[in-house]
């Protein structure tokens, strides 16, 4: 096996130093690469539980595979160079993933939830994850090799830690830090820029920097050149866009005055809309909150679990002159978003809280709202889990009025496969409300997803539905005739606790389906 000279005391002691830092390094831009590649994935997928189960596990295996091969590489070829061409290829093919990805996002256009994340983490990280991977098994025997192979396990123990904690910084710096502050394609430009200067540090180490740098700084020009200017297919209708710590946000525009629409787009998912001329409602889901009021009670308070657009709040407020009403949103930049773009701050009534809506209800104890809108979605179909259950729905309960109603927005089906997210949410929901009742959007269609509204509350409100005489034609007549019987809904299904919650689980069927 051929070893590479016996180094000075001096220069093992640089190359001890060299190796931590790349170590710890490589293991940084890994968990930045990784997290940040979830919003290149998102515009198509969503930032569902899927997207990242995807992303996280194609990662492993790569890494995995990386791990085994530079052991063996190491074994067959110690010295620097070998570190250098890991850190130098992992550069290259870092400064070219949003190139790559733009060029493979019209290929994977029509594939699902589950299968699409999959294929696009294969494409575009399984490479230099493998890379990666194999920076830290090449990097323990170089190391050991600095003490004349006598301190071995030390130096495995040495770039173990190293590395662990370069992720335990890349992850929280990518979290905390470089999503709020820079566009997605500079960070994968910053990360290969720094195991750039990595693989030239270890040719210089290995005594090859002319020979085997030149050819490396000139191929990573020319892929950071690629992605520099690579850009997704231009929509017209895109009148704002920005990413935030939780989405990447666009404002969609299309028609003309005074029949415009205007949506909001978090990720993949359209979630809500207005007619910028006028404040009118465009999604049909959108009419529902109107089942609290359908007997012609004054709401003086509501609460809305999710902003969409803010069109509900606002149409409430203007029907409600008098209500007080909150919006619990988890994204201070779609609050920005409603402020600019979608009326909110001509409503001063209707109150924008950033934050997790459960977190909003525990602190709120002494709130009792006439109704409570749920409609948060992590993508086209993911409900968050902790939205979604017993104890969730009893500190619902806990904070309305006497006679307050909760309405909840779900996609599943009514009948069929694709009914058992409803099943398990009317059965979860009985454990606290001793009226439950069901409404579809599409009342005709059974077994085709769609937007299903749920009704629970403690006084029974279905008569004040459709045991009334409602104009024909009218948004009233429609609600009631969306009513869904008992008999012909779910009869049972599971029981969401905090313990036990296969929400997810439930969704992927149904998507496998």
């Amino acid at each position: 096996m051929p070893k590479s000279p016996e180094p000075t005391a001096g220069l093992a002691r640089l190359e001890r130093l060299y190796l931590g830092t790349a170590c710890f390094c490589a293991g940084a831009a890994m968990m930045v690469i990784e997290i940040s590649a979830a919003r290149l994935l998102a515009p198509m997928f969503g930032n569902s539980i899927y997207t990242w189960t995807a992303l996280i596990g194609v990662i492993l295996i790569s890494f995995s595979i990386g791990g085994y091969l530079g052991g063996r590489l190491a074994d067959r070829r110690a010295g620097m160079e070998v570190l250098g061409w890991l850190l130098a290829v992992a550069a290259v093919l870092t400064f070219a993933i949003p190139a790559l990805g733009a060029l493979i996002t019209p290929v994977l256009e029509g594939s699902g939830f589950i299968d699409g994340p999959i294929f696009y983490s294969l494409l575009v990280l399984a490479v230099p994850g493998a890379l990666l991977g194999a920076v830290s098994p090449a990097s323990v025997r170089l190391y050991s090799l600095t003490w004349k192979d006598t301190h071995v396990g030390g130096a495995a123990g040495t770039v173990s830690m190293l590395g662990s904690l370069g992720s335990f910084v890349g992850t929280f710096l990518s979290g905390f830090v470089l999503l709020g502050a820079f566009g997605v394609k500079s960070i994968f430009i910053g990360c290969a820029l720094l195991l750039l200067l990595l693989a030239l540090c270890a040719f210089a180490l290995g005594r090859v920097l002319m020979k085997s740098g030149v050819r490396v700084v000139v191929a990573a020009v020319l892929a950071g050149g690629t992605s520099a200017v690579s850009k997704t297919p231009a929509n017209e209708s895109v009148i704002h866009e920005r990413e935030s710590y939780y989405h990447h946000i666009k404002v969609i525009e299309t028609g003309a005055a005074p029949r415009r629409e205007r949506r909001l787009q978090l990720d993949s998912t359209s979630e809500g809309g207005i007619n910028p001329d006028t404040g009118a409602l465009i999604l049909d889901y959108q009419h529902f909150w109107r089942l609290a009021a359908m007997d012609g009670r004054k709401i003086s308070s509501a609460l809305f679990i999710g902003a969409g657009a803010f069109g509900m709040p606002c149409e409430l407020s203007r029907e409600h002159p008098g209500a007080s009403v909150d919006v619990a949103e988890l994204d201070p930049q779609v609050i920005e978003v409603g402020r600019e773009f979608f009326n909110l701050d001509k409503h001063p009534k209707v109150r924008a809280h950033a934050g997790d809506a459960r977190h909003f209800l525990r602190i709120r104890a002494d709130n009792r709202w006439d109704m409570i809108f749920g409609d948060a979605y992590n993508g086209v179909h993911a409900i968050p889990p902790h939205l979604a259950t017993r104890e969730f729905f009893q500190l619902v309960s806990d904070r309305l009025s006497p006679d307050g109603v909760y309405l909840m927005n779900i996609i599943s089906a009514v009948q069929g496969r694709h009914a058992e997210l409803l099943g398990g949410m009317l059965s979860t929901l009985r454990e606290v409300f001793p009226n439950v009742e069901v409404f579809a959007v599409h009342p005709g269609v059974r077994q085709t997803v769609q937007n299903i509204i749920i009704m629970a509350s403690h006084q029974n409100r279905l008569e004040s539905v459709t045991g009334r005489r409602h104009t024909s034609g009218s948004v009233a007549a429609r609600l009631a005739a969306s009513h869904i019987p008992a008999r012909q809904a779910p009869a049972s299904g599971v029981v969401f606790t905090d313990d036990f919650n296969p929400v997810d689980s439930i969704i992927a069927r149904s998507l496998l389906r």
